[in-house]
């Protein structure tokens, strides 16, 4: 009589068995792993979006001979196209005088946030001057 050598029908099914449960932790895991990719996506985008209007802001005061007159006030934007969900709101506001504001000089503070379903992702906030 030969004697086989080989798994039997019970080994086979307790090893897939034993491969499953260890598998369940490693499964959350990739889930935990897209929802973190996801939310730098968000991070990133908000930021290239307050930096891009930031540098519009520049660029207006720029043309403007380095004074800032007009630019005052709250303006909020609903972005659309490939950042539809985007919010972006600029708060200009006159700046007291105090550190970063030398003497004699008048500074606006510009703050620029950007959300995307309720939740900020990016700000950015800077001083401008006119001399």
């Amino acid at each position: 009589m030969k004697s086989q050598n080989g798994f039997t029908l019970i080994e086979m099914v307790l090893v897939i068995i034993i491969i499953s449960i260890a598998s369940i932790p490693l499964f959350g895991l990739f889930s935990r792993a897209a929802s973190s990719l996801l939310i730098n996506e968000k991070t990133q985008t908000a930021a290239q979006l307050a930096q891009e209007h930031a540098e519009f802001l520049l660029a207006i005061r720029r043309s403007q001979n380095f004074l800032a007159p007009g630019l005052s006030g709250n303006m909020t934007e609903v972005l659309s196209g490939n950042y539809y969900g985007y919010t972006r709101s600029t708060t200009i506001t006159q700046s007291p005088s105090g550190p970063g504001c030398p003497p004699g000089a008048s500074c606006k503070e510009v703050s620029i946030s950007v959300d995307e379903g309720g939740s900020s992702y990016a700000e950015v906030t800077f001083l401008l001057m006119d001399y």
